[in-house]
């Protein structure tokens, strides 16, 4: 699967994962849902791409087609050198190579800061809680950062920002660590507002204290950023359980993310039974002899090496050849060429089943 095929699909899943969580789901006091739906949605975005459903479906079976490329000819070919660089990856790999060094950089501003922490401090970070015992409300405070510790709240940060060492470059990724992080805090609320007077005590609690707030991925007792949404959150009356029935949505949008991300991500399977052959086959115009003729003088030189590849390909009902794929290679450049060569050729004839027009299915051997 191309790497920007990949992404598309994880990009396209978590925009729509959090549209409807934005839409539908921030605004209920289900607040252990809404982390699990939160991290379900970023697994789910991870692996839904991998996904193929197209076994299910079958497409008529075609011969197996065989051609052979020879690439010769300077004048005739554009060749690529050995060296050339694929700058999208280059750029890609550095994003994460500096992403991964801004996270580990991070956690060493964790350690330093809990080994010798500030006068004033409140935060948690995994299973340790550091909380100045000088603070007012201390009792309170303790009971918020209890919470953190014991919900594992630090793992789901940590989960975050490894994804984004790999999606760096996509901003959703920090709209889903701020809505985590927001969802930590209301389930820490809560249960910190039962060691106070009242709900309105706690949030005076809230909004006078004023110490140092703790190191970048820990859970933080004080946050400038989020003492608006927190102290509104609290005073939010709790959710009907009969609107719990928005949960049940995920699932048909699951199930239709994975169906769309499959059947644009990999071949149909070919058929073996007979009642699935095709009338006619779909063919090259001008027959298979001018296409051999199309793939020598459109043949790349991209490599040394020699030696023959099998790539398969879909041939649509308008001619339009899509979904290439190898299912043997040669080496990472010339796996490329063959698919290229393939799903940029003329529009082909389709095949013809019961006089329609029908898709079918190709594998095609292309000796370099």
């Amino acid at each position: 699967m191309a790497l920007q095929f990949y992404f598309f699909w994880s990009s396209i899943s978590l925009t729509v994962f959090y549209l409807f969580y934005l839409l539908l789901l921030k605004r209920e006091t289900f607040f252990v849902l809404n982390r699990i739906y939160l991290l379900s949605a970023l697994c789910l975005s991870v692996v839904i791409p991998f996904l193929n459903l197209s076994v299910l479906f079958a497409l008529p079976k075609m011969e197996l087609m065989l051609s052979t490329v020879s690439t010769i000819g300077a004048e005739k070919l554009m060749f690529v050198a050995k060296t050339e660089l694929d700058w999208l990856l280059i750029i890609y790999w550095t994003g994460v190579v500096i992403s991964g060094a801004l996270l580990l950089i991070k956690l060493v501003g964790v350690k330093r800061q809990m080994a010798l922490p500030e006068k004033g401090a409140a935060f948690s970070f995994w299973k340790t809680k550091i909380v100045d015992q000088e603070l007012s409300e201390v009792e309170v405070i303790q009971a918020h950062e209890n919470v953190h510790v014991k919900q594992f709240h630090t793992l789901d940060i940590l989960f975050v920002e490894l994804i984004g060492i790999f999606f760096w470059f996509n901003p959703l990724i920090y709209c889903y660590r701020r809505s985590l992080k927001f969802i930590h805090e209301y389930l820490a609320d809560e249960h910190a507002a039962n060691f106070a007077e009242s709900k309105k005590q706690y949030a005076m609690v809230l909004f006078l204290q004023s110490f140092k707030t703790g190191p970048a991925l820990t859970n933080t007792f004080q946050s400038a950023t989020t003492l608006e949404s927190r102290i509104k959150m609290l005073q939010r009356k709790k959710s009907k359980h009969y609107r719990l029935w928005k949960y049940t949505l995920c699932l048909p949008l699951i199930v239709l993310l994975t169906v769309m991300c499959s059947f644009r991500s990999s071949n149909f399977r070919t058929d073996k039974h007979d009642n699935n052959k095709v009338d006619k086959a779909a063919s090259f115009p001008g027959g298979f002899e001018l296409f051999k003729e199309y793939l020598i003088k459109t043949t790349r030189k991209v490599s040394n090496q020699k030696g023959s590849v099998m790539v398969s390909f879909v041939v649509e009902k308008d001619g339009e050849v899509t979904n290439g794929s190898m299912v043997s290679g040669l080496d990472e450049a010339t796996d490329k060429e063959a698919i290229r060569l393939v799903e940029s050729s003329p529009k082909w004839e389709p095949a013809l089943q019961n006089g329609k027009k029908v898709r079918s299915s190709y594998q095609m051997r292309i000796n370099f």
